[in-house]
């Protein structure tokens, strides 16, 4: 079965959305007490959004996999050509590390490996926020001394919000064991 691609797109805007604690329509936050703000709603969001990024992913195809050329393996290897830029947030440091594969075609690594092995290894946990009922990660003590602290921020809309950094310790850490945090062998 073939999905109007211009329907998932707007289908896919609007649940990235709601899992934000926004208003779908007009994108503004949404009241404390809303139902969109219900931590299992949120969740129930985000797991639409990942079914349908993979049906957009499967180019609009439910069931079966479109013929789609499979990205070459990350390259662990080229890890060892990694420098220190600045302390930064989880995802742009994943995305320097991808750009040193030097092939924009290669499968990258998400944050997800690397989170949860730092999970397991007490460096962050999980905490829920006061106000949104949204859980988001945050450094711990031996976090602390690994080389990951908090930094606040505040969004587009005037909102506070802390945000787990990455510092040279942690970045140059994850960069050496990367191949074996997404193995789970260390």
């Amino acid at each position: 079965m073939q999905i109007d691609m211009q329907k998932l797109e707007v289908a896919m805007k609007y649940i990235e959305r709601i899992a934000d604690g926004k208003n779908p329509v007009n994108n503004k936050p949404t009241e404390e007490d809303s139902v969109l703000n219900n931590p299992n709603v949120i969740r129930c969001m985000y797991f639409v959004k990942e079914v349908l990024t993979a049906v957009k992913e499967n180019n609009g195809m439910i069931g079966g996999r479109a013929s789609k050329p499979s990205k070459p393996p990350f390259p662990f290897e080229c890890l060892s050509g990694f420098e220190y830029v600045d302390d930064t947030s989880i995802a742009y440091f994943m995305n320097r590390l991808k750009g040193l594969a030097l092939d924009p075609n290669v499968r990258g690594i998400g944050t997800k490996p690397v989170t949860d092995w730092l999970k397991r290894k007490g460096y962050l946990i999980d905490v829920q926020d006061k106000y949104t009922g949204k859980l988001h990660p945050e450094a711990t003590e031996s976090g602390i001394d690994f080389g990951l602290y908090m930094q606040e921020r505040t969004s587009t809309y005037g909102q506070s919000y802390q945000i787990v950094m990455y510092s040279q310790k942690a970045q140059e850490f994850i960069a050496a064991h990367l191949e074996q945090i997404v193995n789970n062998s260390i």
